[in-house]
């Protein structure tokens, strides 16, 4: 080989080593290689949680048909009731067959086509009141105040109306069959085509005006 090759093959020797040697430099820095990856985030955010308000039901209890409810007392038969305030309400219809309404405020109220029969009214109030076609057979209104009050075609038959305020108050074709009004007050009592038969009026005496009457 002359001198000319050795050198060339000399030369590509040193560059070979040089190479190699880079080679293993980036090898040891970690040249080329994929850099690492960042962690991924793992903070999880806290559910959201409301806690819901408790359902509140109110249950009403309707009254039973037939019947009228008050703030202290319910309108029914053989109800007690004495003295409650019914001053003002529509107690139209109401069934209350020998209920105690003595000392009742029942002024100004409507008691139209209601079933009262032996009721306890003495003592209490019906002032201004409507009773048209309320059976009030045999009650006891003895002392009872109803100035004003209006009986329509009210039964009224049997009735004890002694010491009765019926001043002013209207009785129009009422039934008065063997009712007793001694010592009520009449004062502007308004007495139109009422069925007197056995009635003992408000001066004690017997009126058998209707007898007659009921027996043709």
């Amino acid at each position: 080989m002359s001198g000319k090759g050795r050198v060339m093959g000399s030369t590509r020797g040193v560059v070979v080593t040089v190479v190699a040697a880079l080679a293993l430099v980036a090898a040891a820095c970690g040249g080329g290689g994929d850099e690492e990856a960042a962690p991924a985030s793992t903070t999880t955010a806290p559910a959201e949680t409301t806690a819901a308000a408790p359902e509140t039901t109110t249950t009403t209890e309707a009254p039973t048909e037939g019947t009228v409810a008050s703030a202290t007392c319910e309108l029914a038969p053989e109800a007690d009731c004495a003295g409650v305030d019914f001053s003002g309400q529509n107690l139209a219809a109401a069934i209350a067959p020998g209920a105690n309404l003595s000392g009742a405020n029942l002024s100004n109220t409507v008691l139209d086509g209601a079933l009262l029969v032996g009721v306890d009214l003495s003592g209490a109030n019906l002032g201004g009141s409507s009773l048209a076609n309320t059976n009030l057979s045999t009650a006891d209104l003895s002392g009872v105040s109803a100035p004003g009050a209006v009986f329509f075609q009210t039964n009224l038959s049997y009735t004890d109306m002694t010491q009765a305020d019926l001043s002013a108050a209207m009785l129009l074709q009422a039934d008065l069959t063997s009712a007793n009004l001694t010592g009520s007050l009449t004062t502007g009592l308004v007495d139109r085509r009422t069925f007197k038969c056995g009635t003992l009026w408000a001066d004690g005496s017997l009126h058998n005006d209707s007898c007659a009457a009921s027996s043709e």
